[in-house]
């Protein structure tokens, strides 16, 4: 067997380092996109839709023990807005007209955001009550 000149060994560690760099990105790459190897039946809460409102404020639908919550993310706090029973299948969503007879109470995006808290508290009572009947 021959000697293994410094050239040999700096062209393996440096063939080492990229491999093990490559593998560190595609793991950080997966994790960035969300892709585990958990089963999603496992899992309790799921994130089932998020909105984004600006550069850093989201509405989002979180599902968790069979409802549905409505959060909404500043970079300050987290608000919960509102829950409902989880729906089963759309045509449910298609036979409930109440959401779209209500009416907001304000004309602009610049009101108080506590109006739109109100509004989304209109939909959680509504919604409540007919799941009541």
């Amino acid at each position: 067997m021959g000697e293994i000149g410094w050239n040999d060994w700096l062209s393996m560690m440096s063939s080492l380092a990229v491999v093990l760099v490559l593998l560190a990105a595609t793991l950080f790459g997966l994790k960035k996109m969300g892709l585990s190897s958990t089963k999603d039946a496992t899992k309790k809460l799921n994130v089932s839709e998020v909105h984004n409102l600006g550069p850093r404020q989201k509405l989002i639908v979180v599902t968790i023990n069979n409802e549905q919550v409505l959060l909404g993310v500043t970079p300050q706090a987290i608000n919960r807005l509102g829950s409902w029973p989880e729906q089963q299948t759309a045509d449910d969503l298609d036979q409930s007209s109440e959401i779209d007879q209500i009416e907001p109470e304000f004309e602009s995006a610049s009101d108080s955001p506590g109006k739109f808290q109100q509004l989304m508290k209109q939909v959680a009572e509504r919604t409540t009550e007919r799941n009541k009947n």
